[in-house]
């Protein structure tokens, strides 16, 4: 929740009759309350919720009247959310029935849509704001969110009736106590709502029927118009959802030429503060409720996320720069163990103490000093010079580009076996050991598994091989 609150409650709070749905963050709304609002259980109820999000320990969701809500599909000819977001109040404002002045908007998240972005608006008056805000304190309880009672309606048939296609059709049916909501789209897509100011709960059956006998049909023209397929799926939901032969009634009041599936929600009475609960509870609610008019719970939370997020901020950097500062640390203990080792061997090269920096200088000047200190012991020990001859026979191979797996070498013969890049190669390195003094001859039994000829040269030193 990007409020920072575990828990979420939503409340359907109309005509008497209180339900209270209850969300945690990551979990699946509960119904906590379904009675009248004049009962015992449902003061407790709402005292509980209400001090919860006095204490800034869960959200206190609501909606406003649909009827005095407005929602609109903006689109913006601009590739950037940026450029966008700055026309937005001004394409809102050609849309709405009222100044966008007098308003508080809210924006859902821009997508990309026919080489623009498109965005979902909902706007109310700041007066019937303020009015439905009194109503609520009025009541008992302070709500910390007043979300947008098409677009949480709209979220709920989402989320508990996943879409199968992308393109499908839609609509759902929300039978309230004092009103109907009809909201329709494609897939997840919110498409437009409409309400009727008129409900079978009220008392005034034949005026609704006749409302819904109008405008109905006409509605649906237009999803199929709009959806471009006579097919679609209607929901039903809201408590008068619960009474199926009302259901069918209304059903039969609609076109016979619509091909329509319906469904009726699992518990419909609970729907709406169900998906109140779930769109607080996950951050995606439309909260009219922002600026100056922010729940001092909501604005508490934010300041805590605000500081956990600094705080993960500065933990990051800590723990990289004890990271680095780490690094730093073992590449100067191996360059100080290295350095030591450079040190202790110039020194045995030199015979003397060597200073910081000139190790390379000294051993340079004290090799050829200690070249002729060990050649009479050399000399001693190889008589007959075959680490100068070996010296020579390495040099002509690394040269070549030879590669040798045995050499046997004496002061009257020598044998080699390998591989060399070609014949040519091999004829070219015997011939140099030859003018070594060597006579050899050269031998090719076949190739190497890497495909380089392979080559045995055998001879005796100062005599025809």
């Amino acid at each position: 929740m990007a409020e920072g609150f575990k828990t979420a409650y939503g409340l359907e709070w109309t005509a008497g009759r209180l339900v209270v749905a209850r969300c945690a963050r990551r979990g699946v709304p509960q119904i906590a309350l379904a009675a009248a609002a004049d009962s015992p259980e449902a003061a407790n109820a709402l005292r509980a919720a209400a001090a919860e999000a006095e204490k800034g320990a869960a959200a206190l969701a609501v909606c406003a009247p649909a009827a005095q809500t407005a929602v609109r599909r903006l689109r913006a000819p601009f590739a950037s959310v940026r450029k966008a977001a700055k026309v937005w109040p001004a394409l809102l404002d050609v849309e709405l029935p009222f100044p966008v002045e007098s308003a508080v908007c809210v924006y859902g998240a821009p997508r990309a849509a026919d080489g623009g972005v498109a965005v979902v608006a909902a706007a109310l008056r700041q007066g019937d704001l303020a009015a439905f805000g009194e109503a609520c304190r009025a009541a008992g309880f302070d709500p910390t969110h007043c979300d947008a009672e098409a677009l949480a309606l709209w979220a709920g048939q989402v989320a508990e009736a996943p879409p199968a296609r992308a393109d499908v059709s839609r609509v759902l049916v929300w039978l309230g106590a004092d009103h109907a909501t009809i909201v329709r789209g494609r897939g997840a897509d919110f498409g437009a709502v409409h309400v009727l100011r008129a409900s079978p709960l009220a008392g005034d059956g034949p005026a609704f029927l006749a409302a819904w006998t109008a405008r109905a049909g006409r509605i649906l023209a237009v999803q199929r118009a709009e959806a471009g397929a006579a097919e679609m799926d209607v929901w039903w939901a809201g408590p008068g959802a619960e009474d199926e032969a009302l259901v069918a009634r209304l059903r039969q009041a609609l076109p016979a030429e619509f091909a329509v599936r319906h469904e009726i929600h699992r518990q419909p009475a609970s729907f709406l503060a169900r998906a109140l609960a779930r769109r607080a509870a996950d951050g995606s609610g439309a909260n009219f409720r922002g600026g100056e008019d922010t729940h001092p719970a909501v604005r508490r939370a934010r300041q805590r996320a605000e500081r956990r997020a600094w705080l993960g901020v500065a933990a990051a950097a800590l723990v990289v720069l004890a990271l680095n500062a780490g690094e730093r640390g073992l590449r100067r203990q191996r360059l100080d163990e290295a350095q030591r080792r450079l040190a202790e061997t110039a020194e045995a090269i030199a015979g003397e103490p060597v200073p910081h920096g000139q190790e390379s200088l000294l051993v340079e000047r004290a090799l050829p000093r200690r070249d002729e200190e060990t050649r009479p012991f050399r000399d001693a020990l190889d008589p007959d010079g075959l680490e100068g001859r070996l010296a020579q026979v390495l040099a002509e191979a690394t040269t070549l580009g030879v590669e040798m797996t045995k050499l046997g070498l004496s002061p009257v013969a020598i044998s080699i076996q390998g591989s060399a890049p070609s014949i040519q190669v091999v004829e070219a390195f015997a011939e140099r050991l030859r003018g070594q003094g060597w006579s050899v001859q050269s031998e090719t039994p076949g190739a190497a598994p890497d495909g380089r000829p392979q080559f045995i040269l055998k001879g005796m030193a100062g005599h025809e091989g």
